[in-house]
């Protein structure tokens, strides 16, 4: 069940930080709502991150370690393109840096997952 609120959550940011992305020239208020939501969803990610990492520390701790240090890595990228963005400053570096960090942090997470599909 966590690995289901986990995914669908890191989906939810990924699709309110594009829409934030682009939405900032027409609106800054519907910006501001979206960076709202992708904080609260920060709080489900790093809880249900928290609950599942019983499961991935009995096999893998460096590996999993460095899953936590990804994750909390592309939470902290998004906050600064965002902050970027909002101040209008250029943000291109934050934008390559969070595709990286989110192939990486999920091509990690499917080497925990052992390569098994959550479904």
């Amino acid at each position: 069940m966590w690995s289901y609120i986990h995914l669908i959550s890191w989906v939810g940011i990924i699709i309110f930080t594009l829409v934030a992305l682009g939405i900032y020239k027409q609106s800054a208020k519907v910006f501001t709502i979206m960076q709202m939501c992708n904080r609260v969803l920060y709080i489900t990610v790093i809880f249900s991150g928290v609950m599942m990492m019983k499961y991935s520390f009995s096999e893998h701790v460096v590996v999993s370690i460095f899953k936590i240090l990804l994750g909390l890595a592309t939470i902290g990228v998004v906050e600064m393109l965002l902050a970027y963005r909002k101040k209008e400053k250029p943000s291109n570096l934050f934008l390559v840096l969070f595709l990286v960090c989110v192939i990486a942090t999920v091509s990690v997470g499917f080497y925990l997952s052992g390569g098994r599909p959550l479904f």
